[in-house]
């Protein structure tokens, strides 16, 4: 039976997760003083004003070519008889990036988790988050060949280097982790779940399996070859345009620097991302960009303006798709039971 934990364990995690919510504000409000302290913040009014509008239709275009790529993967990432359609995925990944934009600590990872695992009854919210975690260690994977790339077209600041070092060790161990989780989850599965309850540890012991088993139903891709294989494809694609996007916006403004350029930028921008972050990753956006367009001797005035311009773009343009996403989810998106599934995760393992 289920018991609600006592209203002073609740309360210190709704502390915990506020404290992570409001010291990544605080990051953001820091980063974003540090790059526009000595920014003429007229000067990138002004700049921004004065881009050709005309590169914004691929710019929109190529960025929901984004989210289909990342929609398409994550659906590819459940079972076969556990999968949601495309347009789940679409609305749930939305859904979660809006969420992302206004709710600091990337709270639209657990949004779109729950909302998917509302609808997937065998997959559940563990299995959809281990989705979630295997799609971030494709990505992990992506970003350390990227930052090879930049190794080689900029002399990369040290912190970038060691920070590259510790990915390369961090990334094979995550994966050989994900490993091990889903093989033990195997042979737990062949363990009695229907045993007497002979004291707490026993029912300890069957929760634990449960969720292992669980949560191993989001690591499917990691038993076939030909998904694993697909999810690569798929994930090399995306970053592909991912660089596109900036390189579209250094174009946008007149910023004459090689390709490369934008493979150094997004490569600080992804490592920056990975600390606490502010609503929309405003102040991470801008301190990363600039600091990586200033390899390439980018006027800090320029490099300031379009960062803030990528930042308010990507912000207006997901929180409009996401709006659509909520109003014709076809029943997928319910904000009060997706609250309510979350609040119910930090007890859901207890006895």
């Amino acid at each position: 039976m289920r018991t609600e934990p006592p209203a002073t364990e609740r309360s210190s995690s709704h502390l915990r997760r506020w404290s992570y919510m409001l010291f990544g504000v605080l990051v953001g409000a820091v980063f974003l003083y540090l790059t526009a302290r000595n920014v003429n913040l007229d000067a990138a009014a002004a700049a921004i004003y004065a881009i050709n509008g005309w590169w914004m239709v691929p710019l929109a275009v190529i960025y929901i070519l984004t989210f289909f790529l990342r929609s398409l993967r994550w659906q590819l990432m459940f079972p076969d008889d556990s999968r949601p359609s495309l347009r789940h995925t679409i609305d749930a990944f939305m859904i979660g990036k809006v969420s992302n934009n206004f709710l600091p600590g990337r709270v639209g990872e657990l949004i779109r988790a729950a909302a998917i695992g509302r609808i997937l009854p065998k997959v559940g919210l563990t299995g959809s988050l281990a989705t979630i975690v295997l799609e971030k260690v494709f990505d992990l994977l992506a970003v350390i060949l990227l930052l090879g790339i930049a190794l080689l077209a900029a002399p990369l600041p040290s912190w970038i280097s060691n920070t590259g070092l510790a990915l390369i060790a961090t990334a094979p161990l995550i994966l050989l982790t994900l490993v091990v989780v889903d093989k033990v989850s195997a042979r737990a599965s062949y363990a009695s779940e229907n045993g007497p309850d002979l004291g707490v540890v026993d029912r300890v012991k069957r929760l634990t399996r449960q969720t292992l088993q669980k949560f191993s139903t989001g690591l499917f891709a990691l038993r076939s070859l030909r998904h694993f294989t697909a999810l690569s494809a798929i994930t090399l694609f995306l970053w592909f345009w991912e660089v596109i996007i900036i390189y579209i916006c250094l174009q946008a403004f007149s910023i004459p620097v090689p390709f490369t350029a934008a493979i150094v930028a997004l490569v600080f921008l992804c490592i920056g991302t990975m600390l606490p972050t502010a609503p929309g990753f405003i102040g991470t956006y801008q301190l990363f960009i600039v600091a990586a367009l200033q390899l390439y001797a980018v006027p800090e005035t320029s490099a300031f303006a379009l960062s803030v311009f990528l930042n308010l773009f990507m912000i207006v343009l997901s929180s409009i798709l996401g709006a659509v996403a909520i109003v014709l989810d076809g029943g997928l998106f319910n904000l009060k039971q997706v609250l309510s599934s979350l609040s119910k995760s930090d007890s859901i393992n207890r006895p």
